[in-house]
């Protein structure tokens, strides 16, 4: 069977919206997909769906997209051709899959969806049938049926008014579900719920009926991760990004795709690897030995005679030195013979000052704290035990910022400790 310049070969698949058939391109010799109303299906609101989609999917050139080749009609049958992707769509993979490979394709797929936002669609109908992995690894965003958007293509961030419910309940929004104007959170949630599904082996939520799993989209606590499946420093941080993901409320998710981009890098350990206690550790030992080689050197240089607390300035001027080279470089001395960076946890790229003068005061500040405290004790010729108090208690604070690193380098997501949460910041191997 032909249409137009187009031989059908075989059929893939069939659904609601259309039948797909393998074809060949008799113009230019390669293999299409073709996507065509069944013979029986004459109504006018099926054709403007499918042309829709092949208009919608045609604005959106991205490599995470299939290509639109041509649309047409013959024999009063409405078709049209689109790239044919070699591969098996994630409805078809064995779940569960290992989560880097389960972070890399959500990873992928948002840069399809978040180009289709930018040509002034919501898809709307984001699942693991309409997610296809090619021959080669490629992600590819499917079925543009139910996409909508401004009738130019060029509505921007504004929210979509439903005219019908769209979608599929097993992984849509529940301000999709409720009929509600939406945008692309709600192709976020969706991705959310593969997200889960690819990870865990089954959907978020499951129940006898669609109202029942509406309601629990919409009201009940959002699923975590069954340990066992993803390592340790993984897991929180794997939860965590779901649980946005899947927030009830659009307004708790994440608020553009850029955004979720840096939040997915951030989990899986193909773009962000943190760094780990002992090469902290001893990048830290590295930078302050050659914080106090320069800080004896100025000691050598000043006059013997001072009465000024020269350790603690010093100190105090190398501890915002290291701010300076944090904003700047990203790194220190002692961070770089480990490769290790420290970046914006919400940007990915090098802290503000603000943030590495925070960072840095948050880690240094007891020990500036106690060594100025030492030089106060000193001057006033207070009781020894005093002076042995503040050491120890000096000592006893090192040791717990140490145990706590330690502690969030096993347990805590992306081995962030106190301080780097506070700051906003995240210590990484360079990319």
């Amino acid at each position: 069977m032909r249409l137009g310049h187009f031989q059908l070969v075989k059929k893939l698949g069939a659904g609601g919206m259309g039948e797909v058939y393998l074809a060949t391109d008799l113009a230019l010799d390669r293999p299409v997909a073709i996507k065509v109303l069944p013979s029986t299906t004459t109504s006018g609101a099926a054709r403007e769906r499918l042309i829709r989609e092949a208009r919608a999917q045609a604005r959106v050139q991205h490599p995470n997209v299939a290509h639109i080749y041509f649309i047409g009609e013959d024999a009063g049958r409405l078709y049209f051709a689109m790239e044919y992707v070699t591969g098996a769509t994630l409805a078809d993979a064995s779940a569960p899959l290992p989560v880097e490979d389960a972070l890399r394709i959500v990873h992928d797929a948002v840069l399809g969806l978040r180009e289709a936002q930018r040509s002034g669609f919501t898809h709307r109908d984001v699942k693991p049938s309409n997610l296809m992995v090619d021959g080669h690894g490629v992600v590819k965003v499917l079925d543009f049926g139910i996409a909508a958007g401004g009738s130019d293509g060029q509505m921007g961030d504004g929210p979509v008014a439903q005219t019908t419910l769209a979608g599929t309940p097993l992984y849509m929004a529940p301000e999709q579900a409720r009929g509600e104007p939406i945008d692309f959170r709600a192709d976020i949630y969706a991705l959310g719920a593969t997200l889960f599904l690819l990870v865990s082996g089954k959907p978020p939520f499951q129940a006898e009926n669609v109202a029942q799993l509406i309601t629990l989209h919409e009201t009940a606590a959002r699923p975590a991760i069954p340990r066992g499946i993803v390592p340790r420093t993984q897991g929180s941080a794997l939860d965590a990004l779901i649980a946005r993901m899947m927030a009830p409320d659009p307004g708790d998710r994440f608020a553009s795709y850029d955004e979720l981009l840096r939040a997915i890098e951030n989990v899986s350990l193909q773009y962000t690897r943190p760094g780990g206690f002992w090469a902290r550790m001893i990048a830290t030992g590295v930078d302050l030995v050659a914080m106090l080689i320069v800080l004896g050197l100025v000691k050598v240089v000043l006059p013997a005679d001072r009465t000024i607390p020269v350790d603690s300035i010093g100190m105090t001027l190398l501890a915002v030195a290291q701010s300076l080279l944090f904003a700047r470089f990203g790194t220190t001395g002692g961070y770089a013979l480990f490769e290790l960076e420290v970046a914006n946890i919400e940007t990915g790229k090098r802290p503000t000052l603000a943030q590495a003068l925070r960072r840095t005061a948050f880690v240094f500040g007891p020990i500036l704290l106690f060594g100025w405290l030492d030089d106060l004790l000193g001057a006033l010729a207070v009781p020894d035990v005093i002076e042995t108090a503040n050491s120890v208690v000096f000592g006893v604070v090192c040791t717990l910022n140490i145990v706590h690193l330690a502690y969030s380098s096993l347990r805590t997501p992306g081995k962030r400790t106190w301080w780097d949460r506070r700051a906003r910041t995240i210590v990484r191997y360079r990319r």
